[in-house]
């Protein structure tokens, strides 16, 4: 297989059109903000052709990024596994060699580093419903708070 050379910006781009056919809005919109570091990155490091692409060069962006950002484990997961995808992607078309995607390491979660354990006191959440009781009864915040806060269901339930 002959590499076919291309610039950072350029293949962000054809990957995003590319993926706007098969996931929601939400999901290029994170991409792109998870993968805008990775181009900042290849910036500051002189990287203008894809082919140049190595697992040690990803090896060390990843520790740039975690240092730069000062990301949590979960974070740094999830922005690798994007990377990821991304290279995993440009490997069908051309532009990196094969399974360079293999060689894209991301933390392991071990099993409370994904949860979030914040909680709200009983006395200043029974304020905040009184207030939506009063002056805005049966608002979709009133409603969604209510829900929440008496089924102990989750966000993204609850929409």
């Amino acid at each position: 297989m002959e590499l076919q050379p291309i610039e950072p910006e350029n293949a962000l781009e054809l990957y995003l059109a590319d993926r706007e056919n098969n996931v929601t809005a939400a999901t290029i919109y994170s991409h792109r903000s998870r993968l805008k570091h990775l181009i900042r990155w290849w910036e500051k490091e002189d990287i203008t052709n894809l082919n140049e692409l190595t697992g040690r060069l990803l090896h060390e962006y990843r520790i740039w990024r975690r240092n730069e950002g000062d990301l949590a484990k979960t974070t740094e997961k999830t922005q690798m596994d994007t990377v990821r995808v991304f290279v995993k992607w440009l490997e069908s078309i051309d532009a990196v060699e094969e399974n360079l995607h293999r060689k894209v390491l991301s933390p392991t979660l071990s099993g409370g580093d994904n949860v979030r354990d914040d909680s709200i006191e009983s006395e200043r959440m029974q304020r905040i419903l009184d207030y939506l009781s009063k002056y805005e009864y049966a608002s979709r915040p009133h409603v969604a708070l209510l829900l929440m806060w008496h089924t102990m269901m989750r966000v993204g339930a609850v929409q």
